[in-house]
């Protein structure tokens, strides 16, 4: 009796002995024992030079958040966004000056950790004879016409310009800048075109700008999926819109995170959804189309998964059980 009674002591000390950290947590992945995990984010970060030309360069991220996203802090560094990957552009640079240092900021969601990346770029190579170079050689107004100044690089003084049409005027501020109005109003039903010739000391010309002046815009979009409210698969998905317009060129304008937009063509566009690994909808996003003056938007939302049908009980969230 006595036996057994000690017995029975030494079993409960026993279980008493045992802690909570002395049983293994069971947060079905490993996680931090509360069924969380952590998000890891990781990319080759090591900084990009591109020449004076341009280039791209395809940078894979590698992941386990819902969703990440990409951003740079200039304008002549392009990023577009892939679902595993994004692609750097820089396009050619003119300037006999390098750009500001590009950063680009990729983050995921779930971490507050960031990764960033320098971009750089070559100056253009200077002529070694004369030259006259504008900052850019297109200038676009709208039917109401505007005026716009323009950076001149250039090693030639005193050069002379002239302008091929009367209702764009021009007026030279010193040999590195010139200033450009469009005082009238146009009516025609397409653009009209100005061209505006640089000439060095010998008369020779060196440099062109054109000037467009656009019309009162039209503007009509057309795609499979019709022209104002798109739905797009959660598994991703992808429409391409044809654009018909009267004016010189279209832009667009997008702010968001789970679409990407680009431009084909002088008359497409593309609008691309990424993967949704989320249980939920992700918010409805609004592409914008501009025509000079003219905008329209788009309304893009997301399209709920098809349930799928049949006797099947597996449940494939969790391999290692029935539901």
């Amino acid at each position: 009796m006595n036996n057994t009674f000690y017995v029975t002591l030494l079993i409960i000390a026993t279980l008493f002995s045992c802690s909570k950290n002395d049983i293994p947590d069971d947060d079905g992945g490993g996680g931090d024992g509360g069924g969380s995990k952590t998000i890891t984010l990781e990319l080759l970060n090591s900084p990009i030079h591109f020449p004076a030309q341009g280039g791209s360069r395809e940078i894979t991220v590698s992941t386990n958040a819902k969703s990440w996203n990409v951003n740079s802090s200039s304008s002549w560094c392009n990023v577009t966004k892939d679902q595993s990957s994004f692609t750097v552009t820089a396009e050619e640079n003119k300037s006999f000056s390098s750009p500001e240092k590009a950063i680009l900021t990729v983050t995921a969601e779930g971490t507050t950790k960031k990764v960033t990346i320098d971009v750089t770029q070559d100056a253009a190579i200077e002529p070694e004879g004369a030259y006259i170079k504008p900052v850019i050689d297109r200038v676009i107004t709208n039917y109401q016409g505007g005026y716009l100044g323009i950076g001149i690089e250039t090693n030639v003084t005193n050069w002379s310009f002239e302008v091929d049409e009367l209702w764009c005027s021009v007026e030279k501020n010193s040999d590195f800048s010139i200033s450009i109005a469009v005082d009238e109003t146009w009516g025609g039903d397409r653009p009209r075109k100005a061209l505006i010739t640089l000439y060095g000391k010998d008369n020779d010309s060196l440099a062109t700008i054109t000037v467009y002046q656009d019309p009162l815009p039209q503007l009509q979009l057309f795609s499979y999926k019709g022209s104002t409210n798109i739905g797009l698969p959660s598994y991703g998905g992808s429409v391409t819109f044809t654009v018909i317009t009267n004016v010189t060129e279209f832009t667009l304008g997008y702010v968001g995170e789970w679409l990407q937009v680009d431009k084909i063509n002088d008359t497409q566009f593309t609008i691309t959804s990424t993967p949704n690994n989320s249980s939920s909808l992700r918010p409805d996003q609004e592409v914008i189309v501009y025509a000079s003056t003219l905008t329209r938007k788009l309304w893009i939302f997301e399209e709920e998964a098809e349930e799928t049908s049949g006797n099947d009980d597996y449940d494939y969230t969790d391999p290692t059980e029935w539901d």
